[in-house]
């Protein structure tokens, strides 16, 4: 791939070696770049006018390249198992819940260069709807958030002054991406009492359409959750009753337990 990248070079007025590192940097560290967004606008017009290397370079390490120019967002999925981030039980619900939402959108023609608005309370709404569940704490719901901020699966707005909590929140296309197509059965999994007993995990693969498909099998052995810090000891109490739940895989990146992974274009 030196070679590969020493022809770009040679033919480019633009382009060194290292704005093609950084790039491939800047898509392991966000897994999604965004042409809209100013800190990604560079690397995403870089990424998308060689899309041909960049595909063999995060093949060659283990990922799968994947690019949606109509929707104007690049992003890369993990392939082997050990890449998957373990997400527990809230988070699985509340990512589910989103993607609800974003099809609930593009059935109502409510979906904007492929993104959909909502906000905070319409998601615990439908959280407690269809999981009959208690809904998150404000300090854990935020954590969530950030979570899935990070990632690019959404955005936070700027709540209104006279309604503090309820934060509006922009759902990315790439919700597609990261959360199984079959997403109505997932749900109804994890909520079911008996799949709980059974410490049901969600494993996600990915076929060759870039498609997320996946299935709900028990598993033993589940790695306990970390407590969320918290000076309140109610919300703090019932943080650690949320993680103690069943977790899940999902193609989100793992930056939770391990060092974000660098890569040097070659």
């Amino acid at each position: 791939m030196l070679g590969d990248l020493q022809k770009i070079i040679g033919r480019s007025d633009q382009y060194q070696a290292s704005d093609f590192s950084r790039a491939a940097n800047q898509l392991l560290t966000n897994q999604f770049l965004y042409a809209e967004r100013p800190g990604h606008r560079e690397s995403y017009f870089l990424v998308s006018s060689h899309v041909d290397y960049f595909t063999n370079l995060f093949e060659a390490i283990g990922w799968t390249f994947v690019h949606q120019p109509d929707e104007a967002y690049m992003g890369i999925l993990p392939k082997g198992e050990e890449r998957f981030m373990r997400l527990r039980l809230d988070e699985s619900l509340l990512l589910l819940c989103i993607r609800q939402q974003y099809e609930q959108r593009l059935e109502s023609f409510e979906v904007e260069a492929g993104q959909a608005y909502t906000s905070t309370d319409d998601l615990l709404t439908l959280y407690e709807n269809l999981t009959r569940k208690e809904i998150p704490n404000e300090t854990r719901l935020k954590e969530i958030l950030s979570l899935f901020s990070r990632h690019g699966v959404i955005e936070r707005g700027k709540p209104d002054e006279m309604d503090p909590k309820n934060i509006p929140l922009k759902i990315n296309p790439v919700i597609r991406q990261v959360v199984v197509e079959d997403f109505i059965r997932q749900l109804e999994g994890l909520c079911d009492p008996e799949e709980q007993e059974n410490e049901a995990l969600l494993e996600v693969s990915l076929d060759d359409e870039v498609t997320a498909e996946a299935r709900v099998t028990p598993s033993n052995e589940i790695e306990s959750a970390e407590p969320v810090d918290n000076n309140d000891d109610v919300e703090q109490e019932s943080s650690e009753e949320q993680n103690a739940k069943p977790e899940t895989d999902t193609v989100l990146t793992d930056e939770r337990n391990a060092d974000e992974e660098e890569v040097t274009a070659q």
